[in-house]
């Protein structure tokens, strides 16, 4: 019995290991120059009776592609989500180190052939797919659901975004990744809308995109650290066809347009964007490729490095052009349709190529994909099918790229750096107004090499620098160190700014920096370029808060458990309005309010006969940065009109009308005091305004501001008042800052119920009375006398 269960299991194991040699059979006719080479299965392919559901998905080009979640340090084991697009798609979460099932759509939403036009990552847990001219998400966690996107009503062939690795948690970095475009390539760009999703695609807006752009649509991007939507066109004349860039704001707005390059007319155009948000953008055509380091403003071709097994400058291009680009934040790969395999670094200045391999036998492979799983670690990735289940296999032909490198001849030029290292790399920071960063790059070049960093930002109308080198010692090995020191402040705080973007203060962009050893070439694998993303925009954790010198708390006044306690105040009727309009005499009762000392604190305590400036204080991270001198605008929260400022337009210097509350709330269909005056719409009265010219000097200026002498002044009333600040300075941050303050005010006399009108008029004629009787009375006496006298 024990000699059959063993000859049973002998005999799995040889059928198995037949399989898995007949698998490597069919990957094999002629074969690529390995460092490694595997069959990837897992045990079910074999015995599985899972069959996939519902309509296999195929992709629509000849040549299959794989497409990698770009945040792979993200990822457990920094293996990251990928998807392969070819005769089947497979969606795989390990690497493709398991078989797989061909990925498939429910029949009610797609029905065979499903082709598949486009698909990309989306930052979270799903893939957005182009099918068959709709689109639709696909969530992979924690359920596999499909779902088609709404708001699309026109045929989609093309699906694009931008996924940012930088600080995945952050707002402005979720924006990014969950903005998805998409549209139909191949018509006039004047004729079709581009659908823009800000959800992760779930729904969509139309684009509708100016009349005044001439041209095919070849393919659109969101540009983020150009701040703006990049459009390749194609037009032909006079028999010749040429592409460029064109950047958009919007309908009827563009503002520039990247340099021409010649092109093929009926071509499909392949567009390739590596991830690391640095501008690099590949162009390939089976008769183009090029590379553009700045978002498509220039592009230039790419060349190779000549060696013995390819002595040519260029790559193989037209009948035998690329047909499979991969390519990594620092790194590229192209094979091309005669199986010649090219590598190369992304560089902005050193953009060549070298052949590292190519395959034996001349078998065109239409499935063969590129994927990089790590740096210097290139994969040949083709699935193999196992009929008998539906499951597919994966062969991994596995390049280790330093290696290859190195059996070149002639040699490459050795990397002339040993050190570059910087702790901004691969991080996120924020500028706001009128603020700096400063960085700091340690690099030690290779004795004689004269090696030297760069620094270079993707968005120079609105991110400038300032750098310079100090050495700063020597290393163990007796090499010189420097230190780079980088200043990086706005371009419109620098003067150097062009005045169309100088004026645009109020608007804010993003940039990648970048710091390179100059022309350092392709054998720097590990020798990555330092980056970082900086956001020209408000730092999510700034904000404001009401200074508080003195509360009714800290007086005895107030108990800090009475007002946690559910506290409630009551407004008299005649000192608030509803619709903060300032109304009086309204036909209301009191007004009952409930102390949220959750949000208010403690009251600060006032005298109502003291003028009052609030005091603001900012902070960031938790960490106090200063006090606000800015201008700010203050309103009491349930109404209450019963206070005033102290000064005038002209006591405040304005030159031109100043704006108020009234002047905002009717530029309101709805008057809204939280909405109504901001940063956004604010005119300080301190520059010249010929649309607004100083026509009432004596109306109250409500602006206040730290250093200025406007206060607030109080009427004879006790009570408390509950105050929004809001910041309105135009220059002082890009941030929305409002913050909260209750105060109670007090010493207030009771108002006497007489009239002073009567009691003055009383008291005229009482001094009137009193006068005439001082005149008359003597006489009277007199009288009564002379007349007591003649009695007698």
């Amino acid at each position: 019995m024990i000699q059959t269960i063993a000859l049973w299991k002998f005999g799995i194991c040889l059928a198995l290991l037949v399989r898995l040699l007949l698998g490597l059979a069919q990957v094999n006719n002629g074969s690529w120059p390995c460092s490694s080479e595997r069959l990837v299965y897992s045990s079910q392919s074999f015995h599985s009776q899972i069959v996939a559901k519902g309509t296999q998905l195929l992709y629509g080009s000849p040549y299959a592609t794989v497409l990698q979640h770009p945040c792979r340090n993200n990822f457990v084991g920094s293996v990251s989500p990928a998807i392969y697009l070819g005769k089947q798609v497979f969606l795989s979460f390990d690497g493709f180190e398991s078989s797989l099932l061909p990925l498939t759509i429910p029949v009610t939403l797609a029905t065979a052939p499903a082709k598949v036009s486009a698909a990309v990552f989306v930052q979270g847990n799903h893939v957005v797919l182009a099918i068959n001219g709709k689109v639709f998400v696909y969530f992979y966690k924690p359920f596999k659901s499909w779902k088609q996107s709404k708001g699309i009503n026109s045929r989609v062939t093309e699906i694009t975004n931008t996924i940012c690795c930088y600080a995945p948690s952050d707002p402005k970095c979720d924006d990014i990744s969950t903005f998805v475009l998409a549209y139909g390539k191949g018509n006039l760009i004047s004729a079709i809308p581009i659908f823009y999703s800000e959800d992760g695609g779930y729904t969509f807006k139309s684009l509708q995109m100016s009349p005044l752009l001439d041209g095919t649509l070849v393919s659109a991007y969101n540009f983020v650290t150009l701040s703006r939507l990049g459009m390749l066109i194609s037009q032909t004349k006079n028999n010749m066809t040429i592409a460029n860039f064109v950047y958009s704001l919007g309908y009827n707005e563009y503002s520039h347009q990247g340099t021409p390059f010649d092109t093929d007319k009926d071509e499909e155009h392949t567009i390739t964007v590596p991830p690391g948000l640095r501008g690099f953008i590949i162009i390939h055509t089976k008769n183009i490729f090029l590379l553009s380091s700045n978002n498509g403003l220039t592009t230039e071709n790419i060349d190779v490095y000549p060696t013995e097994d390819y002595p040519n400058a260029s790559l193989p291009l037209h009948s035998q052009g690329v047909v499979n680009v991969a390519a990594t934040s620092n790194e590229i790969a192209a094979l091309t349709k005669n199986q010649k395999l090219f590598y190369g670094s992304l560089d902005i200045v050193f953009s060549k190529m070298v052949l590292i391999g190519d395959k034996n036998g001349s078998t065109v492979s239409t499935h063969e994909v590129l994927m990089f799983d790590n740096t210097g670690m290139l994969t040949i990735l083709t699935p193999v099918s196992r009929n008998e289940t539906g499951f597919h296999n994966f062969h991994k032909c596995i390049i280790n790229l330093q290696n290859r490198l190195m059996d070149l001849h002639p040699h490459l030029t050795p990397c002339p750096v040993e050190i570059l290292s910087g702790d901004f790399h691969e991080k996120m920071f924020y500028i706001d107004m009128k603020q700096k960063l400063h960085f700091n790059v340690t690099f030690v070049p290779k004795p004689g090499t004269g090696a030297f960093p760069y620094v270079t930002v993707s968005n120079p109308h609105a991110l400038g620098f300032l750098a310079r080198v100090n050495q700063e010692g020597y290393t163990k090995d007796g090499n010189i160190k420097f230190n780079l020191q980088i200043i990086l402040l706005q371009q419109h705080n620098s003067g150097m700014a062009e005045s169309e973007f100088h004026d645009k203060v109020s608007s804010a962009g993003m940039s990648t920096l970048t710091v390179d050893i100059y022309n350092k070439g392709i054998f720097c694998i590990d020798m990555h370029p330092l980056t970082a993303l900086i956001a020209m925009d408000c730092p999510p954790t700034k904000h404001i808060r009401p200074f508080k010198n003195g509360t009714v708390c800290d007086k005895g006044l107030f108990n800090k458990t009475n007002l946690q306690d559910s506290f409630s105040y009551i407004i008299k009727q005649d000192v608030y309005d509803p619709r903060f309009l300032g109304r009086q005499d309204l036909d209301q009762e009191d007004l009952n309010v409930s102390y949220s000392y959750e949000h208010l604190g403690c009251p600060v305590l006032l005298y109502y006969d003291s003028p009052w400036l609030p005091t603001l204080e900012l902070w960031e991270n938790d960490e106090f940065v200063e006090y606000v001198s800015a201008d700010f605008v203050l309103f009491e929260t349930n109404g209450m009109h019963n206070y005033d400022y102290l000064l005038t337009a002209s006591e405040a210097k304005c030159i031109s009308q100043p704006q108020n509350w009234s002047t905002m709330f009717e530029l309101q269909l709805h008057p809204d005091p939280h909405t109504a005056w901001s940063r956004t719409n604010y005119e300080s009265c301190k520059v010249p305004n010929q649309v607004r010219p100083l026509e009432s000097p004596s109306i109250k200026y409500q602006i206040l501001n730290l250093n200025e002498d406007n206060r607030v002044v109080f009427s004879q009333y006790n009570g408390i008042y509950v105050f929004k600040v809001i910041v309105v300075d135009t220059i002082y941050s890009y941030c929305e800052l409002s913050t909260l303050l209750s105060v109670y005010v007090h010493g207030a006399f009771p108002k006497s119920q007489i009239n002073a009108a009567g009691m003055l008029i009383g008291f005229l004629i009482l001094i009137l009375g009193l006068i005439l009787m001082g005149y008359f009375f003597p006489k009277l006496l007199q009288l009564h006398g002379n007349a007591k006298m003649k009695f007698l």
